[in-house]
């Protein structure tokens, strides 16, 4: 399954799909074959893995995880940015605040405000800051 989150093509994405929901049935939302396959379905934007991605978003202890969830969904979840994604502005990870400037929905007046917050601190990493500021400039 490894294989085919890495190589595999859209044949491949109810396989990598089945293994992402058994490793996380089996194993929980931080066992250690996760990476792989959330980065897979990610890949091959297996809308059908969305819920499993939420589930592993929220429940996982691992900030890097988290982040490569968030990835994920952005390619897998139509509704990712006006759900999660809100969520991923406060985020820890910068790779997660970068998603997540991207993706948001704007309408919501909490993703304007702390957008503008993070395009203003000096402290936020460039990637972050690009997104945002792109975000601001389009808005």
């Amino acid at each position: 399954a490894t294989l085919l989150a890495h190589r595999g093509g859209e044949a491949d994405a109810g396989a990598v799909h089945d293994a992402l929901r058994r490793a996380v049935r089996l194993g929980g939302p931080d066992t250690d074959v996760l990476p792989p396959l959330v980065d897979g379905v990610g890949r091959l934007g297996v809308r059908a893995a969305a819920p499993v991605l939420r589930h592993v978003y929220r429940e996982t202890a691992s900030s890097a995880l988290r982040g490569r969830a968030a990835v994920a969904l952005e390619a897998a979840d139509p509704f990712f940015g006006t759900g999660l994604a809100v969520e991923c502005l406060w985020d820890c990870e910068e790779d997660t605040r970068e998603v997540a400037a991207r993706a948001a929905t704007s309408g919501d007046a909490r993703v304007a405000d702390r957008l503008r917050r993070l395009a203003a601190d000096p402290a936020e990493r460039d990637g972050v800051q690009t997104a945002v500021r792109g975000r601001l400039a389009g808005a």
